[in-house]
């Protein structure tokens, strides 16, 4: 069995009002290009803003991947129930304080893209 058809099932037997919320949620798309020598300390550092991310409200995953050609440049999706939600975890003194730690590893500022679905 796939996994479309195992995740179309699921959210089939989901509740309208849940269904609805699942379909409506927000996804952020962060990249961050890192400076020379600077992935490992980068990789420590990312787990830790992600940790401080968890316990946000609306928050619903993440996942970290890398650029095949380029391992200097990193990506983040988190998915987020709503825009109010990511604004509000965007703006919090706990992703400022994990960013802090993070924006010296950069090669450039980071760059956000925000996505919901078609």
């Amino acid at each position: 069995m796939s996994n479309t058809f195992t995740n179309k099932v699921a959210l089939s037997m989901m509740h309208p009002l849940v269904y609805k919320k699942v379909l409506k949620m927000l996804a952020v798309l962060i990249k961050r290009t890192l400076a020379s020598e600077m992935e490992a300390t980068y990789e420590e550092f990312s787990k830790k803003i992600i940790q401080a991310a968890i316990p946000a409200q609306g928050f619903i995953s993440s996942k970290a991947f890398k650029d095949l050609k380029d391992t200097k440049i990193r990506y983040t999706l988190i998915q987020m129930e709503c825009l109010a939600d990511w604004k509000a975890w965007y703006q919090s003194d706990e992703r400022h304080a994990a960013l802090t730690q993070i924006q010296p590893l950069l090669k450039e500022p980071e760059h956000i893209s925000i996505l919901t679905t078609a």
